[in-house]
């Protein structure tokens, strides 16, 4: 089974059971240790529909030194935002990167806003806390 799928469905078992509390995820520039579970729900996680699969980097840029994995197209979660380097994709250009956990086993890593579906590249920096 995909590591995707077994990560919505780890969620929605935990939603459901009424599992999911607060925590919060510090910002870190380095790699954690990878395969890592997904976090508890905490106030200022979001979920947002990605379009594509895309690169996560460990820094909020589009250098493909600052590369750490890949996060897969689908329903995501999203701690925070910050303002960084503008970067243009998917028919939208922004300088908002959104902190995350990728599919890959990378823990506080950042994606573009660009590649979010229409809801979620206009409300993420009003519902999402700055980092």
């Amino acid at each position: 089974m995909p590591i995707r799928t077994l990560r919505s469905g780890l969620l929605a078992v935990l939603a459901t059971a009424g599992l999911l509390a607060g925590a919060s995820q510090a910002v870190a520039t380095q790699p954690d240790s990878p395969a890592k579970a997904a976090p508890l729900q905490s106030a200022g996680l979001r979920y947002y529909n990605t379009v594509i699969d895309q690169w996560t980097h460990y820094s909020p840029d589009w250098q493909t030194s600052s590369h750490a994995g890949t996060l897969y197209a689908g329903s995501n979660y999203f701690y925070c935002y910050t303002y960084s380097v503008t970067y243009t994709g998917n028919g939208h250009t922004s300088s908002v990167w959104l902190l995350t956990d990728d599919d890959t086993g990378h823990r506080n890593v950042w994606v573009s806003d660009v590649n979010l579906d229409t809801y979620g590249f206009v409300n993420d920096v009003r519902e999402l806390s700055h980092c």
